[in-house]
């Protein structure tokens, strides 16, 4: 199954968001994972971690730049758009050799 098919199947059923529109989010949603792990192109196995982020890209459409908000005593937190399940799935996937990793150096 294709991640757009993925992506609308997880959507409200009312969502009517443009192929467009999903196509850019998982297109970002997949950078930022290659970003993370330093590769060119990315394990088969991580497709469903492209969705999950891009659903989390999704999620903040209007909040970009966000941590949190409170209106009215309601208080909203935003988390990491690589969330830390998904993080550490990527620790599978050790950076290419010779990749600089000034972002997202691992403690230990």
């Amino acid at each position: 199954m294709r991640n757009i098919d993925v992506m609308r199947i997880l959507l409200p059923p009312d969502d009517n968001s443009s192929d467009l529109r999903l196509g850019y989010l998982l297109a970002s949603a997949e950078n930022m994972l290659l970003d993370y792990i330093g590769r060119d192109t990315l394990p088969p196995r991580l497709s469903d971690a492209v969705v999950q982020t891009a659903l989390a890209l999704y999620n903040r459409l209007g909040n970009e730049g966000e941590d949190k908000r409170t209106e009215n005593d309601i208080s909203v937190s935003f988390s990491d758009i690589i969330n830390d399940d998904i993080r550490q799935r990527l620790k599978n996937y050790p950076r290419k050799v010779g990749t600089v990793n000034a972002a997202h150096t691992e403690k230990t």
